[in-house]
């Protein structure tokens, strides 16, 4: 966790997909910029043992290097290149990582299923059989670890009592034991013999555990046996494929709302394991989040995200943020409407969560930004002594949160999502944060809008101010009082809940067709504010703003920032194809310069090498015309959506209102 090295960025005009000696400089890997010092030459590491990460601020153009584990002495400094899974001018690194992994001077080629599978039985059956904790933790200190994240880990489980769970990469059993202890039947599998042989013995005395040596890959077993699959260190060491395979297996293992629960190395390595080799896949947490959001059964079963964070333990030790673990649900076809129109909507996938932000600004995916944000703060700030405790229902992005936690040190925000997609984003960020943020910002998941006796389940009086952004509107009507109902609970006697929401400027009748088929068309469910005041008079004192002016200009604001980032003055869309016409132009100069370069090359291996420059280089343009297409669709419906909703702001149609609601005391009321 110490400083290695700081410095600034400098954004250049040039393509990072082809020139290697750039770094990505925004969210959407659009931006290229290159680094001051030594940045620009830090190696990449292609056996997970980097030894440093870059911390990038991309607002401020400046970028801090910290060491992930102690640096030996002349030891190269080196880094995780995350880019070199999908930058072409990365291709033959990621080939070499992938492909060219020696092993006492034989290859592995890891390009099929068989091959990988032989590279991790390599790593785990050679290099780190011995049965013993140091091995399954990777790490020297790993009884200091243990004793710290083992009950973080069992902290984040559902309840065990009389239920049957599969564990899977069981390892030595650390968790074994405990999970026994609790459950009703645990089968544990691990593909090391001589792991599942130390499991057996160190938990003898536990009748209720079948141990089996078994390659997770090859296992079957049968459909709705399973209350819970635990997993710990194990999808890391398979394949994408075999992942998704593994989603699909599990979903038809576990009972209708039965729980996964897994825990993996994201981006880099964590332990300080000597390692003769590492095979292992430190992928992104999204791509875990993607993977199994999108895995669905036969009979349309599918899995919803309910929880995720890292593993704190680590933070606070180590300063390792990429711990990450994950808590699914297995959702059925017969799920509830509210839920699984948001499990299918697609809306807030990561293209579209960087897309709302081009438009809306960085970690909000509603109108107004930080200009909102601090009108709602100025509103609750009666409410909020230091130590005070706020509650944001619908947090979306997080911008909300984020403000009120920076702008105030001195108070405790929590937020809460009603989409996977949206939570599994916040959450990779979040780790991000500082720890003195991280510890006073928290997020949840409550997947029905917190409807239901098991969301939002906090003790009453837990809040000094509740604000719902943006969210009533996407309640049915018979959801609206239930989530105004919970929030009088939820709030102390004179605490403060701030609703911003849309609502019907007119009677439903005389509203635009167009209006009201675009509220259809996205789930809204508006009332008149009138009617809004009044649902929210049955628990708190009201008063109501309407603030439809503003929402215009925002809505103008909007319109321009679409214009910029996707419109046909966009970037992405002038450069599209621009030099593909004039490739052919080059096939000569450039044959001449290999000839002029390497005389004693034949001319078929000129030709040879000429030609696939140029197939590299058409590869290029046409990604290149693939994103200008996205990003004219984008622009379309963009345009379209918010021309739509400022034309009916403007005309009456639609109203946007502040109300400023205060619980009354107990003698009040």
């Amino acid at each position: 966790g110490e400083l290695v090295g700081r410095g600034i960025f400098r954004r250049l005009p040039v393509d990072g997909n082809v020139c290697p000696f750039v770094f990505t400089w925004s969210e959407d890997g659009t931006v290229w910029a290159s680094g001051s010092g030594c940045s620009v030459f830090y190696n990449a590491s292609l056996d997970g043992s980097e030894n440093t990460e870059m911390k990038r601020f991309f607002d401020e153009d400046r970028f801090e290097v910290y060491a992930v584990r102690d640096i030996a002495k002349d030891e190269e400094v080196t880094h995780l290149y995350k880019s070199i899974e999908w930058r072409e001018c990365f291709k033959d690194l990621k080939e070499l990582r992938r492909r060219s992994i020696q092993i006492d001077g034989a290859d592995i080629a890891s390009s099929d299923a068989d091959s990988a599978r032989g590279s991790f039985a390599e790593y785990w059956n050679a290099d780190h059989s011995a049965p013993t904790l140091e091995n399954m933790m990777l790490d020297s200190d790993a009884g200091t670890m243990d004793r710290l994240e083992r009950p973080e880990i069992l902290s984040a489980l559902p309840s065990l009592a009389g239920k049957r769970v599969l564990e899977l990469g069981a390892g030595i059993g650390r968790f074994s034991g405990i999970l026994a202890q609790k459950a009703g039947e645990v089968v544990a599998v691990d593909f090391v013999d001589s792991s599942c042989s130390e499991n057996r013995r160190l938990n003898a005395d536990c009748t209720n555990l079948q141990v089996m040596h078994a390659d997770v890959t090859m296992l079957e077993l049968k459909p709705n046996s399973f209350d819970l699959v635990f997993s710990n260190w194990l999808l890391m060491y398979l394949t994408d494929d075999e992942v998704r395979d593994f989603a699909k297996k599990v979903l038809t293992w576990l009972k209708p709302g039965g729980h996964l629960f897994f825990r993996e190395s994201c981006f880099h390595a964590s332990g300080n394991a000597a390692r003769r080799f590492n095979p292992t896949q430190y992928r992104d947490p999204n791509a875990y989040s993607q993977m199994f959001s999108e895995s669905v059964s036969a009979d349309g079963s599918r899995f919803q995200l309910l929880a995720t964070n890292c593993v704190e333990s680590y933070a606070k030790m180590k300063g390792n943020v990429h711990q990450m673990w994950f808590r699914w649900e297995k959702i059925g076809p017969m799920a509830s409407n509210r839920r699984m129109r948001i499990l299918q909507t697609g809306q807030y996938t990561p293209a579209h969560c960087l897309r709302y932000e081009k438009i809306y600004g960085r970690s909000y995916i509603y109108t107004g930004g930080d200009e909102i944000s601090q009108q709602i703060l100025e509103h609750a700030s009666p409410a909020l002594a230091p130590g005070a405790r706020c509650l944001d229902i619908g947090s979306g992005l997080g911008g909300t949160a984020l403000y009120f936690a920076t702008q105030r040190p001195d108070i405790f925000v929590h937020g809460v999502n009603h989409s996977g997609e949206l939570y599994s984003f916040v959450a990779g960020r979040h780790v991000k944060q500082s720890r003195e943020v991280r510890e006073r910002l928290t997020f949840e998941l409550a997947p029905e809008g917190g409807i239901p006796e098991n969301e939002l389940r906090y003790p009453p009086n837990s809040f000094d101010v509740i604000i719902i952004r943006e969210s009533m509107m996407y309640l049915d009507y018979q959801d609206k009082p239930v989530l105004l109902q919970k929030a009088s609970r939820l709030l102390r006697p004179g605490g403060r809940l701030i609703v911003v929401d849309y609502g019907f400027g007119k009677p439903d009748q005389d509203v635009n067709s167009l209006f009201r088929e675009h509220l259809q068309e996205w789930g809204y469910f508006l009332m008149e504010p009138a009617e809004q005041r009044k649902l929210l008079q049955r628990y708190f004192e009201v008063e109501d703003t309407d603030a439809t002016e503003h929402f215009v200009r925002f809505m103008d604001e909007g319109l321009a920032n679409i214009e910029e980032h996707f419109g046909e003055s966009a970037l992405v869309r002038q450069n599209a194809g621009k030099d593909a016409e004039q490739l052919e132009l080059i096939r000569s100069p450039l044959i001449g310069q290999m000839q002029a370069a390497l005389p004693r090359l034949s001319a078929d291996a000129v030709d040879d090498a000429v030609e696939a420059a140029m197939a590299k280089l058409n590869m290029h343009f046409d990604a290149e015309r693939a994103d200008a297409e996205v990003c004219k669709a984008d622009y379309e419906w963009a345009r379209r959506t918010w021309m739509l909703e400022r034309r009916a702001a403007a005309e009456g149609d639609l109203r946007w209102t502040f109300f400023v609601a205060v619980k009354k005391g107990v003698a009040e009321s």
